[in-house]
């Protein structure tokens, strides 16, 4: 098998909300796209690996191209991502509605996708509904296009054939790649904080839509990088507002698609706007959220270059006051507008990978937790909870097995005294921490 080779990309291409996202997400068997019935839903491109018959590619769902001249920043923005990729394309799968036929910008795009010279194959889509495809199948073979495919992206049928259609095309053999990431790293944070900016400097091109508007990105969006010859797979997602802002379906559909991409991960970049001089409630959650998921953390203060000293005075106070959990994280001040520190950001997490690694001695274990529940007794109902033994287990993350006396009383306040412990003695910053109770 061959590792982190250069694969041919296959775009999905057409008008807007022809079922672009829906197949994407049958051909990949993962609900990576949001599909919702709203005209211009997907604005980054979502990229996937995958293999079909000893033949890998990645697989690209574009944000829908139109010939019109919309005028629009982040539909703009949009279709130049799009055009860019139609110049990388090895081949062009283009996505059209066979329940509503044939549109004049269906034949405007059939000419964009012919000028590229890139081989071509037409997907009709919605083949399930017979009747209406009966009327409308003879519309299409006016496009001039050899290869017609009818499928239904929303039933599965014809994706088998679509996928042996792609692997002929390519005509490559390369087999399985071993494309999986040593790790996953997710950015999340509140809406307009920085996130695609961030993204677009860490993998050194503009990956995600930037925009002041905010839900500017709409659904997690991932880039593949190296990293001290780690593969990565780095995650920008939609920002997340309180729930009681979220005021329609496609934004609870973006919030999901942020959470998910939190848990796929194994490391959270929690970015937090340093201009406004305060942590925010949404931000306290967000970072309770990711210490529940027992993720590495590193919390990036960003847009410094805009902080007052008074809002710099605020935020300081606003850190003190919350030193229980922002004492157990990793904080670095940035600036995406003039790049300050964004070239620490990942040596940074690289501490935090190397402090998780650590092996602890389980005498040296035992003999400080039970020193410090000697002088500070952990009770239940008058009983003495006790701590008889404290050894490391093999895990992806600092993971301990306790013996103790009650495990039923041993509930989250006590685990996180023991914890709170171990932060006192070893460096764990950054890092989350997990306990397996037993009774001794």
């Amino acid at each position: 098998m061959s590792k982190h080779k250069k694969l041919p990309k296959v775009l999905l291409v057409g008008r807007t909300n022809v079922g672009k996202s829906t197949l994407f997400n049958r051909l990949v068997s993962d609900k990576r796209s949001i599909v919702f019935d709203q005209e211009g839903v997907t604005r980054d491109y979502i990229e996937e690996t995958m293999t079909w018959k000893d033949t890998t590619f990645n697989l690209i769902d574009t944000g829908g191209i139109t010939p019109k001249k919309i005028k629009d920043e982040l539909w703009q923005k949009s279709q130049a991502q799009v055009h860019a990729l139609l110049d990388q394309a090895a081949l062009l799968v283009f996505v059209v509605d066979g329940k509503n036929g044939l549109t004049d910008e269906d034949r405007a795009l059939c000419k964009l996708f012919h000028k590229t010279q890139k081989p071509l194959v037409l997907i009709i889509n919605k083949a399930d509904c017979q009747n209406a495809l009966a009327e409308t199948m003879g519309d299409f073979y006016t496009l001039g296009i050899k290869d017609i495919l009818t499928i239904s992206s929303l039933h599965g049928t014809g994706i088998a054939q679509l996928l042996d259609y792609i692997v002929e095309s390519l005509n490559i053999n390369n087999g399985p790649i071993i494309n999986d990431p040593a790790h996953r790293i997710t950015i999340i944070g509140k809406p307009n904080v920085g996130k695609s900016s961030l993204m677009n400097l860490l993998v050194d091109h503009e990956r995600s839509i930037v925009s002041n508007i905010a839900g500017t990105t709409r659904e997690a969006v991932s880039q593949n990088l190296f990293y001290c010859s780690d593969l990565i797979k780095l995650t920008d997602t939609a920002g997340v507002r309180k729930s009681a802002r979220i005021n329609d379906d496609l934004e609870t559909l973006m919030v999901q698609s942020s959470f998910h991409a939190v848990k796929e991960a194994d490391t959270i970049i929690i970015m937090i706007d340093a201009s406004q001089g305060a942590i925010s409630d949404q931000e306290l959650k967000l970072l309770f959220y990711v210490f529940e998921h027992k993720k590495h953390m590193l919390v990036v203060m960003n847009k410094i270059d805009l902080q007052t000293d008074y809002h710099k005075q605020l935020l300081e106070k606003s850190l003190e006051e919350y030193a229980f959990i922002l004492s157990k994280v990793s904080i670095i001040n940035t600036s995406c507008l003039t790049q300050k520190n964004i070239g620490r950001i990942f040596h940074e997490i690289q501490k935090i990978w190397t402090r998780s690694a650590q092996t602890f001695d389980p005498e040296k274990l035992k003999a400080i937790v039970q020193d410090q529940l000697t002088r500070k007794v952990l009770m239940h109902n008058g009983v003495a909870l006790t701590v008889t033994s404290i050894r490391q287990i093999k895990a992806p993350i600092p993971t301990f097995m306790i013996k103790v006396n009650k495990p039923q009383f041993f509930g989250p306040a006590e685990q996180n005294c023991i914890e709170n412990i171990l932060r006192k003695t070893f460096d764990l910053k950054g890092c989350p921490v997990q306990f397996n109770l037993k009774r001794d």
